[in-house]
C-alpha cells in the first residue's frame, strides 16, 4: 500500500507543480504589464521587483485550488483509462483507500492556502496598494504617466496636479502645472513647451522649464509673467515618507479582522442595549407630553373669553374643570389663571424639547446601529469567504477524483464539465457573497458555505458510483 501511495502521491504531486507553474504565470500577466509601465515611467528595478512580489501570494490563492483540480482530473483520467484504477480494486484496494491520497494532499494544500489568505495575503494586498504611495516619495516621475494630469504628489498636495503630453528618458514635454497660491488667492498655472530633469533624489524631481508661462506671475502680481526658462522643484526635497492609507477590510490579518469584529459586536450589542432602554422612556415621556398638551389646551380654553374682554372690564375666569390626580388643575381669580397658563406652556415646551431630543437619540442610534450590523456583515463574510477560499483545494480534489474517472476506454467529458461547472460555481458564490455583504438579511457569511456543501454532495455521489 505504501507503494500504492507513493505512486498516487509522486503522479499528482508533479502534475500540481506544473500546473501551478503555468497558471500562476498566467494569473500574473496583468501584474506584469502595470510592472512594465512603472519601468517605463523610471522607476528602480528594486521597487518594481517588490511590486511583483506584493502580487504573488493573492495569485497563489487562487492558483493553487485550481491547479489541484487540473491535477487531479489529470492523473486520476490516465490512470482509469490505463485500467490502473481497474487493476487496484481487482488487488482488493477499495475506492475510498484509492482516495485517501489525494485527500491528504488537499487537507495540506488548503491547510497552506488558509495561512496564505489569512496572514499573507492580506498583508501584501495593503502593500501593493501602498506602493503607489511609497513610489510617489522614492521616483516621483515613476507615477507621471504621459497624457494624463497626476495630483497628490510629495510636497505638492492634492489640489497640485501635473500633466505632461510626452515624456523621453529625461526630456518632458507640453508640461502644465496647476498650483494653488499660497494665501488662498485662486489657482496658478504653468505652462511650458519642456522641461529637463536636471536631478532626481528621494521624494524630489528639479526640472528646468522652458519657453514657461505663468498665470499670475505670483499672488502679488496678477498679470501673466512669460520667461525662456524658470527652474522649478517638483515633490518635497524633505519628504522622507508618504502617508499611507488606513487598512481595509480585505487588508487585515485574521487576528486584526478577528479584533475588529468583536469591537463591531461590542458597538452592536451596546446600541441594542440603549435602543431598547430609550423606547419605554420615549413612551411615558410622549404619554405625559399628550397629557400636558390636553391641559394646555383646557386653559386655552379657560383664558380666551378673559383675553376677549373690552379694556377696562373685569371678567372672571370660569373654573376649569381637572381631574384629582392632574397635576395641572387651574382655579381661582384670573391672574392665578394666567399664571397656570404660563407655567403649562412652559412645562409642555420641555417635555416637547426632551421628547424630540430622545427621538432624535433614538434616529442617530437606529441608523449607527444599521451601519454598523452592515460592518460586522462585510467582516464576517470576509472571514468566512477566506475560509472557504482555503478549503477550494480539498473540494475541488474530493470532486475530480471520482468524477475524473473513466468507466469505459472512450473519452467522455461528462466528469471533466462537472468539475470545471464545480469550479466555476464556487468562485460565483465567493463573489456574490462579497457582492451582498452590505445586506445583512440575506446572511452573506452562511451563503458563502453553499459551494463547500455543494461539493461534499457531488463527492459522496460520485464514490458510491464508482464503489
Amino acid at each position: 500500500m505504501r507503494i500504492l501511495h507513493r505512486y498516487i502521491a509522486g503522479n499528482l504531486l508533479s502534475t500540481f507543480l506544473t500546473s501551478l507553474v503555468v497558471l500562476s504565470f498566467v494569473m500574473m500577466v496583468g501584474l506584469l504589464f502595470k510592472a512594465t509601465r512603472y519601468i517605463a515611467g523610471g522607476a528602480s528595478f528594486l521597487s518594481v521587483l517588490q511590486f511583483i512580489g506584493f502580487g504573488f501570494p493573492g495569485t497563489l490563492s487562487m492558483s493553487i485550488p485550481i491547479s489541484a483540480l487540473v491535477s487531479t482530473m489529470l492523473v486520476f483520467g490516465r490512470l482509469s483509462s490505463d485500467s490502473e484504477i481497474s487493476a487496484m480494486r481487482a488487488c482488493g484496494v477499495s475506492m475510498r483507500r484509492i482516495m485517501l491520497t489525494p485527500f491528504l494532499i488537499g487537507i495540506g494544500l488548503s491547510g497552506l492556502c488558509l495561512y496564505i489568505t489569512a496572514e499573507v495575503a492580506p498583508e501584501s494586498a495593503y502593500a501593493r496598494r501602498t506602493f503607489r504611495n511609497v513610489i510617489k516619495t522614492s521616483d516621483v516621475l515613476a507615477v507621471i504617466q504621459p497624457g494624463k494630469s497626476i495630483a497628490g504628489l510629495p510636497g505638492l498636495g492634492k489640489d497640485t496636479s501635473v500633466f505632461v503630453g510626452v515624456r523621453t528618458n529625461d526630456w518632458l514635454y507640453n508640461v502644465r502645472i496647476q498650483e494653488p497660491l499660497k494665501n488662498g488667492g485662486g489657482i496658478r498655472d504653468i505652462k511650458a513647451d519642456s522641461a529637463h530633469v536636471i536631478q532626481q533624489t528621494n521624494g524630489t524631481v528639479r526640472l528646468e522649464l522652458y519657453k514657461v508661462v505663468m498665470s499670475p506671475l505670483s499672488e502679488s502680481q496678477p498679470g501673466v509673467g512669460q520667461a525662456d526658462s524658470v527652474h522649478y522643484i517638483l515633490g518635497d526635497e524633505f519628504a522622507t515618507k508618504s502617508e499611507l492609507p488606513a487598512r481595509r477590510i480585505k487588508d487585515m490579518p485574521a487576528r486584526a479582522l478577528e479584533n475588529e469584529l468583536k469591537t463591531c459586536q461590542t458597538h452592536v450589542a451596546g446600541l441594542e442595549k440603549r435602543i431598547r432602554e430609550t423606547a419605554p422612556t420615549l413612551a411615558k415621556k410622549e404619554e405625559y407630553l399628550a397629557v400636558a398638551m390636553a391641559q394646555l389646551a383646557s386653559l386655552r380654553e379657560a383664558s380666551a373669553p378673559a383675553l376677549e374682554t373690552a379694556p377696562g372690564e373685569a371678567m372672571a375666569p370660569p373654573a376649569v374643570p381637572s381631574p384629582p390626580s392632574s397635576p395641572f388643575a387651574a382655579s381661582g381669580p384670573s391672574a392665578a389663571s394666567t399664571n397656570a397658563l404660563l407655567e403649562t406652556e412652559a412645562l409642555v415646551a420641555g417635555i416637547q424639547e426632551n421628547v424630540q431630543n430622545l427621538r432624535n437619540r433614538q434616529e442617530r442610534d437606529t441608523e449607527e446601529l444599521a451601519a454598523q450590523r452592515v460592518e460586522r456583515s462585510r467582516i464576517r463574510t470576509e472571514q468566512a469567504n477566506r475560509i472557504v477560499l482555503a478549503l477550494a483545494s480539498l473540494c475541488f480534489i474530493a470532486v475530480a477524483v471520482p468524477y475524473g474517472l473513466k468507466s469505459q476506454r472512450r473519452e467522455s467529458s461528462t466528469g471533466t464539465v462537472v468539475c470545471l461547472v464545480v469550479c466555476v460555481v464556487y468562485y460565483l458564490f465567493l463573489i456574490t457573497t462579497e457582492s451582498l455583504a452590505k445586506h445583512p438579511e440575506y446572511h452573506p457569511d452562511l451563503l458563502a458555505w453553499f459551494p463547500v456543501a455543494l461539493c461534499a454532495i457531488l463527492s459522496i455521489d460520485g464514490i458510491q458510483r464508482n464503489t
